[in-house]
């Protein structure tokens, strides 16, 4: 595969960052409140970089999984009488996957041909490209 694939992939490292800081401001204001009852925010200090730290863990473990699980697009088709589509993905040892993908998904996604995707744990398809 070529040099697009050695790319890392971030797709989840951001957004669980994201959702872990905004738990780490609740966290923090509780903690505030039970060592520091005179000033809450001291305990927001501790609470943010925690809480951006667990969804860094957590997203980077989501993203390291996808990345193993990366497969290329090779071919996409319209299925005849529905707006669904047939997204053939070729994996890792060279085995073409086929995934019916709803229109809402598709456009959501922008599969398209070579594009890297990732087979999620529900076994839908997940697009690994940052465009």
């Amino acid at each position: 595969m070529g040099n697009q694939d050695k790319k890392k992939v971030q797709k989840y490292m951001a957004i669980y960052m994201s959702i872990g800081m905004c738990f780490g401001v609740s966290g923090g204001l509780i903690f505030g409140m039970i060592l520091y009852p005179d000033n809450r925010t001291l305990g927001m200090c501790f609470g943010i970089p925690i809480g951006m730290c667990i969804g860094m863990a957590i997203g980077s473990a989501k993203d390291k999984r996808l990345s193993e699980n990366m497969m290329k697009i090779s071919r996409v088709e319209m299925i005849q009488e529905s707006s669904d589509m047939l997204v053939y993905a070729m994996d890792k040892n060279g085995v073409e996957k086929k995934y019916k993908v709803s229109e809402k998904k598709m456009k959501e996604e922008k599969f398209s041909v070579g594009n890297r995707v990732a087979e999620e744990t529900e076994g839908s398809l997940v697009s690994l490209e940052s465009e």
